[in-house]
C-alpha cells in the first residue's frame, strides 16, 4: 500500500510539473449519483484508473462483481475461450424493461436485417418501438491497454449511475460490450509492464521497450485481430463474429490506441464502395460531431479524416459496416505499448489515465448520440439491407459460382467462412448454365456450363454487401483517392534523395478476394437463372480446432445433396505393395506430415508415375508397405479419415506404361522435417505468427523456435530446415554477423535447407552475405541498366523540285518533325500495397509439385523485387508477358515495368543443400492459402532433392 501511495504521488508530481493536472484530475464518477451496492472498479482492484495495467483475472472479478450487483441492468455472458483458455465475456447493459425482453429485441432486429420478411412500413413500426443496439469493442490489440481500463469504468457507469442522462440513454439503447477481445496478448503485456514500470516518461526508459516476444498487440499466435475477419482463423474472432450475428448492432466502435492525438471518424478515404458511401459518411459525421462536442468541453485535441480508412474488408470497422452497422475506429493517445507516461514532442507528459479518460468520454458520447438518433439509425439499418438486395438484383454482378476443384476441402473452408457470416450459399444438385460468365482474370464474358456440386452465392440476399466485398475479384478504389496518391508520388519524385518524402495513405492490402486467396476456381455472372440445390449449413464443432481440424466447423447440406469431395480414407482396402497419396491438397500435406512425424517412411515420385493401372503426376507420394512396420495399415487409414486425405491401395509394383513405377530409381525417400524457425528482434511478429499457426494448427508440423544467438551456438545438424521469416534484412545480418552467416553457409553446403521469406530472403541477396546470385531491382549492388537505344539521327526533309517551279528557286526548307519525349524508364520500385499478381510456375521443379496449373496468384507487397537467379532455379516468376496484375493497386509506369520477370520463389542449390527464397510471405495471415503449397514443398521435399 505504501508503494502504491508513493507511485500515485509520483504521477501527481509529473502532472503538476507538465501542466497536465487539469486532465489528470478527470473525474470518472462525475455522472452520478451511483447505487451504493454496485462496487467501483477501484474497490475491487485496489488502485485507481491509470496506476497499473489490470490483468485478465482482475478484470473478470470486476465484471462479475458489478454484474452480480446490478442484475436488473446487466447480463454477463461467457463468449468462448482463447487459445490459452482465458474466458471471453460479453456484458449486455440496458434499462430493466429492455433486459426483460432481450429475445424480443433481437428478433425485431433480425426482422429489420431481412427485407424479405419485413416491408418498409413494418420496418418503420419496428424502428419506432425497438431500442438501438450499440456494440463497444474493447481491447482488440492487447498492448493498447487503455481499452482494458476503460471497459471497467464504462460498465460501472452504465450499471450504477442514477444520473438522468444515463437512465434515459439506457431506455433507448441496448449496449453490448465485448469486454476483452484479446486477453492473451494483453496478459503478456500487462504482466511485463507491471513488473518494471515506474512511470518514467523518457522514451529510452526500459518500460517503453516492449520485448519482441511479448508483443501484446497480437493474440497467442501473434495474429492481428483487426486483420483476421477474412481468414476467420482465430477463436477470439470466431466467437466475436457469432455474437455479432446474434446481436446485429446498428453502431459499432472498436477502441484502440496509441496515436499522437485522439482519432475518431469521419474516417479517412478510401471507403469501401460496397457500402452506401454517402449515407455512411452522414453517420460518421453525426457521431464525429457528438464526440467532438464531448471533447471540446474538456479542451482535448483530436483529429478526423486522416490515416484510418474503411476500405480493407477485414478491419473490424469495415466488417461491421458491411454487416449494417455504423462501424468506427477510435484511437486514444495515452497508455499502450509506450507505458504509463509519455513525453510528447513539446516535453509535456501524456499519462495513461488521460488515455483512459478520453476513451471513456468517447464511449459515453457515442451512446448518447446513438440514443438521440435511435429511430433514424434503425430505419437506415433496414434500408442498408434492402438497397443491397436491390443492387444484387439490378447490378451487373449478380452471382458468384465456386467450383470444388482439386482441393474440395479448401473450397469448403471458404464456404464455411461465408456461411458463418450469414452469407447464403447453395450447393447445386444439377448442372446449370450461365449466358454471361466472367472468370477472375478479366477475360471477356461468355456462356458457361457449371456442374452439379458447384457452390452458388446469389447477391439477391440480405448479406449482399458483405458477400460482394469478400468475393469480388478486384475491389473498386475511388478515383479521387488514386489521383491524390499519384499527386503525392509526383511531389516525392521532385524531392532530393535526402529530403523527407510524404507518406502514402494506403493503410493495408488492396487485394483480398477470397477465391483468389484460397486458390478456388471462381466465376461471376451477369445473370442468375434458377438453380436447384440445397442451402449449405455450418454446424458448430469447436472454435479451437486441432491440427487436422482446419476449418473448425462441419458443413452440411440436405441428405439428398451432400457436399462434393468432403471426407477422406483409403480406396481399395489393405495394400500389399504401397499406398498412393495424390499430392496437391491441404489434406494430403497434413497426412504426409502426420505419417512422417510418427516415423513412417514416405517417398515421392520425381517423374510421372504409372501404378495401380493409372497415371499419376510427379509429386505423388508413396507409403511402401515393405519399408514400413505392420502398424502402417491402421495408422494411414485412421489419419486419412482424420485429415480428409485420400489414398489408394496398390497391390503390384508393375508399371503398365512408362518407365516410372513404384520401385523405380526416380522414387525418392523423404526425411521427417526437423525445422528451426528464427524468432527474434527484427522478425515480423505477424509473419512468424502466421507460420507458427500454419505449422501447428493447419498441418501439425513440430518445429523449434530459436533466437539468432541460439542459432549461432546450436549444433545445426539437429535440423534439416532453418527458416528466416519475414522481417528486417539489416537486423538479421547484423545479429548473425559474419560468423553466423558463415555457419549457415557451411550447414547448407552439407545438405541443409535455408528458407528466407520477405526480409529474410532480402538478407540473402546482399553481396556481402552471398547466399544467392539474385539481387534486388534498384539496389546499389545490381548492375546498372543498359542505356536505352538512341533513335537514328533525324535527316532534314527534302522535297523533289516540281517541274512547274523555276529552277533557280530552292525548295522550301522544312524542320524535322518533333517526337514526344520518351518516358524515363523507372529504376527503383515504389512500394506496392498488397496487390495480387499472376506468377508463372516451373512445373518440372519439385517445389511446384501438387499444382496442376502453370500459374498461381500470389499476394505481393513492398519494394523488394528479386532479379532472377543466375545460378539457381527461378521456380515461380512474375509474368513476363500478358496479364501480370490480377487485383489491387499498382503504381503506373513503375510496378509492372520493374516486377515483370522477377522471381517470387528461387531455389539456389548450394553444395548438397538449398537456399530457397520467397519474395513475400506465402502464408500471409493464413489468408493467402494458394501459395502455401510452395512453402510446404520447400520443407518436405527440399531436404532430399
Amino acid at each position: 500500500m505504501r508503494l502504491k501511495k508513493i507511485f500515485s504521488l509520483a504521477l501527481l508530481v509529473a502532472a503538476l510539473a507538465t501542466g497536465a493536472f487539469a486532465q489528470e484530475s478527470f473525474d470518472f464518477y462525475a455522472r452520478g449519483p451511483y447505487r451504493d451496492n454496485v462496487p467501483r472498479p477501484s474497490s475491487i482492484t485496489g488502485y485507481e484508473p491509470g496506476q497499473f495495467q489490470t490483468p485478465h483475472g482482475q478484470i473478470v472479478r470486476v465484471l462479475e462483481r458489478i454484474a452480480a450487483a446490478a442484475p436488473d441492468r446487466v447480463r454477463l455472458i461467457e463468449n468462448g475461450r482463447t487459445w490459452e483458455h482465458r474466458s471471453l465475456y460479453l456484458a449486455i447493459i440496458s434499462a430493466p424493461e429492455n433486459i426483460a425482453r432481450l429475445d424480443e429485441i433481437k428478433a425485431n432486429i433480425a426482422r429489420l436485417a431481412d427485407p424479405r420478411q419485413t416491408t418498409e412500413a413494418e420496418a418503420d413500426q419496428l424502428a419506432a418501438a425497438t431500442p438501438i443496439v450499440v456494440w463497444l469493442n474493447y481491447g482488440i490489440h492487447g498492448n493498447e491497454s487503455a481499452s482494458y481500463e476503460t471497459v471497467q469504468q464504462a460498465l460501472y457507469q452504465l450499471a450504477a449511475s442514477e444520473e438522468s442522462r444515463t437512465l434515459d440513454m439506457l431506455k433507448k439503447v441496448v449496449v453490448v460490450i465485448n469486454t476483452m477481445h484479446n486477453p492473451d496478448g494483453h496478459e503478456r503485456f500487462a504482466v511485463w509492464e507491471n513488473s518494471l514500470a515506474i512511470g518514467n516518461a523518457e522514451p529510452f526508459s526500459l518500460e517503453h521497450g516492449e520485448p519482441y516476444q511479448i508483443y501484446g498487440r497480437g493474440n497467442h499466435y501473434r495474429f492481428d485481430m483487426n486483420r483476421d475477419m477474412l481468414a476467420l482463423s482465430q477463436p477470439e474472432n470466431l466467437n466475436f463474429m457469432r455474437a455479432m450475428r446474434e446481436w446485429r448492432p446498428q453502431v459499432f466502435v472498436d477502441l484502440h490506441g496509441q496515436v499522437a492525438s485522439y482519432f475518431f471518424p469521419p474516417a479517412a478515404e478510401p471507403i469501401n464502395k460496397n457500402l452506401p458511401v454517402e449515407k455512411s459518411k452522414f453517420w460518421y459525421d453525426k457521431f464525429g460531431r457528438g464526440n467532438a462536442a464531448a471533447f471540446d468541453r474538456y479542451g482535448w485535441n483530436y483529429y478526423v479524416r486522416h490515416i484510418f480508412d474503411i476500405y480493407y474488408a477485414g478491419y473490424m470497422d469495415s466488417w461491421s459496416s458491411l454487416n449494417g452497422a455504423t462501424g468506427m475506429t477510435y484511437e486514444t493517445d495515452g497508455g499502450g505499448p509506450n507505458s504509463l507516461n509519455i513525453k510528447r514532442d513539446d516535453e509535456t507528459i501524456l499519462t495513461f489515465r488521460q488515455g483512459i479518460a478520453k476513451h471513456f468520454a468517447a464511449s459515453m458520447a457515442t451512446l448518447e448520440t446513438a440514443a438521440d438518433n435511435r429511430e433514424a439509425r434503425l430505419k437506415d439499418f433496414y434500408l442498408f439491407f434492402k438497397t443491397g438486395m436491390d443492387e444484387g438484383r439490378t447490378g451487373k454482378m449478380k452471382r458468384v459460382v465456386l467450383l470444388p476443384g482439386k482441393d474440395p476441402a479448401r473450397t469448403a473452408a471458404l464456404v464455411r467462412n461465408l456461411t458463418l457470416e450469414g452469407i447464403e450459399v447453395t450447393v447445386a444438385r444439377n448442372g446449370f448454365r450461365s449466358a454471361s460468365a466472367h472468370d477472375y482474370f478479366g477475360s471477356a464474358a461468355g456462356p458457361r456450363d457449371f456442374p452439379a456440386g458447384a457452390y452458388v452465392i446469389d447477391f439477391n440476399q440480405p448479406q449482399k454487401r458483405l458477400a460482394k466485398a469478400h468475393l469480388e475479384p478486384n475491389p473498386e478504389l475511388d478515383e479521387a483517392f488514386i489521383k491524390q496518391e499519384l499527386d503525392r508520388r509526383e511531389r516525392n519524385e521532385k524531392r532530393g534523395e535526402n529530403v523527407q518524402k510524404e507518406f502514402y495513405e494506403f493503410y493495408d492490402i488492396s487485394s483480398w478476394s477470397l477465391p483468389l486467396a484460397f486458390g478456388v476456381e471462381a466465376y461471376w455472372t451477369e445473370d442468375a437463372p434458377a438453380v436447384q440445390g440445397a442451402q449449405v449449413q455450418t454446424i458448430h464443432v469447436t472454435t479451437r480446432p486441432g491440427p487436422f481440424q482446419l476449418s473448425g466447423e462441419l458443413l452440411s447440406a440436405s441428405d439428398s445433396q451432400p457436399l462434393p469431395g468432403i471426407g477422406g480414407g483409403i480406396e481399395g482396402g489393405r495394400a500389399s505393395t504401397a499406398y498412393i497419396i495424390p499430392y496437391g491438397t491441404d489434406a494430403a500435406t497434413r497426412l504426409a506430415v502426420g505419417l512422417l512425424g510418427e516415423g513412417f517412411k514416405l517417398a515421392v515420385a520425381t517423374r510421372p508415375l504409372s501404378a495401380n493401372g493409372r497415371n499419376w503426376p510427379a509429386g505423388t507420394l508413396l507409403a511402401r508397405v515393405h519399408r514400413n512396420p505392420e502398424t502402417l495399415h491402421n495408422r494411414i487409414s485412421a489419419l486419412a479419415r482424420e485429415t480428409g486425405a485420400r489414398a489408394f491401395a496398390a497391390n503390384s509394383a508393375y508399371s503398365e506404361a512408362g518407365d516410372t513405377g513404384i520401385g523405380s530409381e526416380t522414387i525418392v525417400s523423404l526425411e521427417a522435417p526437423r525445422v528451426a524457425v528464427v524468432w527474434d528482434e527484427g522478425t515480423s511478429p505477424t509473419g512468424y505468427g502466421a507460420m507458427w499457426y500454419t505449422f501447428e494448427r493447419a498441418y501439425g508440423l513440430p518445429f523449434t523456435p530459436v533466437s539468432i544467438n541460439a542459432l549461432k551456438g546450436v549444433d545445426l545438424s539437429k535440423f534439416n530446415v532453418v527458416i528466416l521469416p519475414d522481417g528486417s534484412a539489416g537486423a538479421y545480418q547484423s545479429k548473425l554477423g559474419k560468423d553466423g552467416i558463415d555457419k549457415l553457409k557451411s550447414w547448407v553446403q552439407g545438405g541443409g535447407v535455408l528458407i528466407g521469406v520477405g526480409g529474410g530472403a532480402v538478407m540473402c541477396t546482399r553481396k556481402d552475405v552471398g547466399l544467392t546470385s539474385s539481387r534486388l531491382v534498384g539496389s546499389e549492388e545490381e548492375p546498372p541498366p543498359a542505356p536505352a537505344s538512341q533513335p537514328a539521327a533525324q535527316q532534314p526533309a527534302t522535297q523533289k523540285p516540281s517541274e512547274a517551279k523555276p529552277k533557280e528557286k530552292k525548295p522550301a526548307e522544312t524542320k524535322p518533325e518533333e517526337k514526344p519525349a520518351e518516358k524515363k524508364k523507372p529504376t527503383k520500385p515504389i512500394p506496392v500495397t498488397g496487390a495480387s499478381f499472376r506468377v508463372k510456375l516451373d512445373r518440372d521443379h519439385y517445389l511446384s509439385y501438387g499444382y496442376d496449373s502453370d500459374t498461381v496468384v500470389a499476394l505481393f507487397g513492398g519494394d523488394a523485387f528479386f532479379r532472377a537467379s543466375k545460378e539457381g532455379a527461378n521456380v515461380a516468376t512474375f509474368a513476363s508477358e500478358g496479364q501480370l496484375t490480377v487485383a489491387g493497386f499498382v503504381w503506373p509506369d513503375n510496378t509492372e515495368e520493374l516486377l515483370r520477370g522477377t522471381a517470387y520463389v528461387i531455389d539456389e542449390p548450394t553444395g548438397r543443400g538449398h537456399v530457397i527464397l520467397f519474395a513475400d510471405d506465402p502464408n500471409f495471415r493464413f489468408l493467402w492459402r494458394t501459395t502455401t503449397q510452395l512453402f510446404m514443398n520447400a520443407i518436405l521435399l527440399a531436404p532430399v532433392m
